[in-house]
């Protein structure tokens, strides 16, 4: 991203933060469980799915930063929030 930007690393990774508050790594994860909390709540997609739809090729780590950012395990964000059986 530094170099799209035309910036050294260590600068972009300055304004970066300045600008949104979170590192690109935080943010890109923060995307990403924003993307996943809705699939979890209109889809009955596996979570495996989902990770992998992401961009996440390993569910079990997904599923660490998904509990992180939520507070909440993908399957009880699910029966909280999903679709009704």
């Amino acid at each position: 991203m530094a170099q799209s930007a035309g910036m050294s690393e260590r600068s972009f990774l300055r304004r970066f933060k300045q600008a949104t508050g979170l590192t690109p790594v935080t943010y890109i994860q923060s995307l990403r469980v924003e993307l996943a909390r809705s699939r979890l709540e209109l889809t009955r997609d596996s979570f495996e799915r989902i990770s992998w739809d992401v961009g996440y090729a390993d569910a079990a780590a997904f599923r660490r930063v998904f509990r992180r950012i939520v507070g909440l395990s993908p399957s009880a964000y699910r029966r909280r929030f999903g679709p009704s059986t």
